[in-house]
């Protein structure tokens, strides 16, 4: 694939896979580090897109690849886990005595009151991880606009993720719940780049 090509992909990097037994969604992601890393493209992506909305977005996914963001994601959760076990071993005996134990952090009957420090710390960290992925995707959108300038097709693929996507969730709800940004605010960053990169007269 000319695209994997530029980037310094090697083709077999990218995969299509028969995502339609599983749904109709036009999907893409990228997964794996090191030798294990890949590009997937649903076959939605031949049913129901254009060539050039399947470009951009196989230059979004390439921008994920290129840029690194498997990484990132591995060194933040990483650091996060790191954080919240910390604070949990901190915390452990003052919530255990407010749930009337007295186990210690090493005793089974102390799992619960674990389960629920871990569940309670993951939940407080959702909205980080989902900061860091909105800015990872709005970053692969830039990378695409970038190397395959297509921002209709690209905003035209976005669009059709709004059947299964809110399209205009209000701040706090994209803040707290949302790992992409929303696709309202995603076409008008392709718009943008549109009008501040017109076609070259010939």
């Amino acid at each position: 694939m000319v695209q994997a090509k530029e980037a310094g992909i090697e083709p077999g990097r990218i995969f299509l896979y028969d995502g339609s037994r599983q749904s109709n969604n036009f999907t893409a992601n990228v997964s794996g580090i090191g030798n294990s890393a890949r590009i997937a493209i649903s076959d939605v992506a031949l049913k129901g897109a254009s060539l050039d909305e399947v470009k951009a977005v196989t230059g979004h996914e390439i921008g994920h690849y290129v840029l690194g963001h498997i990484w990132i994601g591995v060194a933040v959760f990483s650091l996060l886990a790191v954080l919240l076990f910390f604070l949990a071993d901190r915390l452990f005996p003052r919530v255990a005595r407010a749930f009337g134990s007295d186990a210690a952090i090493g005793d089974p009957r102390g799992f619960p009151v674990m389960m629920f420090l871990l569940s309670l710390f993951a939940f407080l960290a959702q909205p980080i991880l989902n900061t860091l992925s909105r800015t990872d995707e709005s970053a692969a959108d830039a990378y695409s606009l970038k190397t395959v300038n297509l921002p209709d097709a690209l905003a035209s693929a976005l669009v059709k993720t709004a059947e299964y996507r809110n399209p205009r969730p209000n701040g706090i709800e994209e803040f707290l719940f949302y790992s992409h940004p929303s696709v309202e605010r995603r076409v008008r960053a392709a718009m943008e780049w549109k009008a501040a990169h017109p076609p070259e007269a010939k």
